[in-house]
């Protein structure tokens, strides 16, 4: 059985320490790339692994990667292990990487950062990337075409073997150069981290800018991450972002240089769902606080609010944990109380990170708390609702666990219609609740969902009532301009070609199967319109 929530497949970050290594705790950017990826575990619990670099040391390069959470990688509960990272694999500079697999396999040899050994050193690097290439089976054939050979079925490797090429054969060419040739082919979304045996560190940012990517530069040190949360440990001023098409560059003697390696485009397209759902509540994206944007998420929600609410018969439930600044918010902005009706088991990983057949996972995570729901009307709200696995399980224990008199969903992102290609693990229609009750002419421009396509996906849930944010609601709550965001899982508008190529695959797969009787006989959006 599928899982509920949305995949997010990686965090990110590198580390370049300036001065020498004994102003530095034991290990040099060990000590960093700890701290920091521990700040990013919640972008993936699959795999962790770092590479690091020291000119001392014989092995330019060293790396160490493993499935599990970051603690169990580094060995933290084993202290001879622990030093013995620290002893072998200290540094000057390293990038770290946490996993969920959205492309390849589950296995520990997809586990990044990805090394490419050489005996020339500018050829010599490693590197990590969170995103998803869209047209990565094309490059991936054209490299096989090419007579390499491919160990693995990771778009890491196509990234690597891109990068590679630009590289120069004799005689080192500017990195930028080789960032130029990579990205001259590529579709989808990436954010990159690069570090070579001449001890050249790069960050870089897909031109579209769909993932977060921020770094700070201090007289002590170079820090870069998916998000400024990782920063936090070290540094809390001159936080500053990556623009979209644009690297970064620490040369050896801790220089830095910033280039573009992408043109600029007309428009960006920053992940709508990094505020919604996947970032830390207190990371800032583009400026934009990730929980104040969750508690505008709430309040949005209450304004479309139609029932005659009170304090005394209703309460707010949120589902745990990315959900509850959107359940205060919405509490507040009514004068409801809001309780933890629902309590989540932490030493149970999150329910989208689990890879394969997840059984009856929800009863692991979530317990009933039902002295805070007993004869009440609960407000259940979530932060988004995928394919309705988890919702419906939470609504029927809530009310044969916790003893509810009613269930009311309230979801503050608004419905996802269309599938994701560059890094969210939803690539089909069918599996989507919302779109498998949307009825849309193709002829129509794109729309919301109506009334009565709600009322079908209420009835599906088991809820009294049940009420999503709107588009309009959602960007007063990002105050980010339409025109910078992804919002393709709601409105179909792909910001890349291959993007739309897939949307329009993945429908006449879903209209095959309805054809063959494999899902209601309803019609789901058209990306033949949403592509307009």
């Amino acid at each position: 059985m599928p899982t509920e929530k949305l995949n997010e497949n990686c965090g990110i970050c590198a580390v370049y320490l300036k001065k020498p290594l004994t102003q530095y705790p034991p290990g040099g950017v060990i000590y960093f790339l700890h701290q920091m990826m521990l700040q990013l575990q919640h972008r993936g619990q699959l795999s962790a692994g770092f590479t690091t670099y020291d000119p001392q040391r014989n092995e330019l390069l060293k790396t160490h990667k493993g499935n599990g959470l970051v603690n169990e990688v580094f060995g933290s509960n084993d202290a001879t292990f622990a030093q013995k990272l620290l002893d072998e694999f200290g540094g000057i500079a390293g990038i770290g990487h946490t996993r969920y697999a959205t492309a390849g396999t589950t296995g520990c040899d997809e586990a990044q950062p990805f090394e490419r050994m050489h005996n020339r050193t500018w050829k010599w690097f490693s590197m990590a990337f969170n995103g998803n290439i869209a047209n990565a089976q094309a490059m991936q054939e054209e490299l096989k075409q090419n007579h390499y050979f491919l160990k693995t079925t990771s778009d890491t490797e196509v990234l690597m073997h891109k990068i590679a090429q630009g590289l120069g054969p004799d005689f080192p060419l500017p990195l930028q150069s080789a960032f130029e040739h990579m990205q001259k082919d590529l579709d989808g979304s990436y954010n990159i981290v690069f570090l070579n045996a001449q001890g050249e560190l790069v960050i870089a940012r897909d031109p579209m800018g769909f993932k977060p990517l921020c770094y700070a530069n201090t007289p002590d040190f170079f820090l870069a991450a998916s998000e400024n949360v990782a920063l936090f440990p070290f540094v809390r001023e001159g936080i500053q972002y990556v623009q979209p098409g644009e690297m970064i560059v620490v040369h050896a003697d801790g220089t830095i240089e910033k280039n573009r390696f992408a043109p600029a485009q007309e428009k960006s397209a920053h992940c709508m769902f990094e505020w919604v759902y996947f970032a830390s509540p207190g990371s800032n994206l583009e400026g934009k606080n990730v929980y104040e944007t969750r508690w505008r998420l709430g309040e949005e929600l209450a304004r479309v609010e139609n029932l005659p609410v009170n304090g005394m018969e209703y309460v707010v439930v949120c589902v745990p944990e990315t959900s509850k600044p959107a359940a205060d918010g919405y509490a507040y902005a009514l004068g409801l109380p809001s309780k933890e009706g629902l309590l989540r088991n932490r030493y149970v990983g999150r329910t989208f990170i689990q890879a394969g057949a997840w059984g009856d996972r929800v009863h692991e995570k979530f317990s009933i708390n039902r002295s805070a729901m007993e004869g009440k009307k609960v407000i259940l709200v979530e932060d988004s609702v995928v394919r309705g696995n988890t919702m419906k399980e939470l609504v029927k224990r809530i009310r044969e666990e916790g003893g509810a008199r009613e269930v009311h969903a309230r979801i503050s992102c608004p419905p996802i219609l269309n599938p994701c290609f560059y890094g969210i693990d939803m690539s089909t229609f069918s599996e989507l609740i919302a779109a498998k009750h949307f009825i849309s002419d193709p002829s129509l421009p794109h729309r919301e969902m109506s009334g009565g396509e709600i009322a079908q996906i209420k009835r599906e849930l088991g809820v009294d009532s049940l009420i999503y944010s709107n588009w309009d609601g959602l960007l007063r709550a990002l105050k980010i301009e339409q025109n910078k965001l992804c919002m393709a899982c709601l409105n179909g508008e792909y910001g890349t070609k291959q993007g739309q190529i897939l949307a329009l695959e993945a429908w006449k797969k879903h209209l095959s199967a309805r054809t063959d009787g494999q899902t209601p006989s309803y019609s789901p959006p058209s990306p033949a319109n949403a592509l307009k």
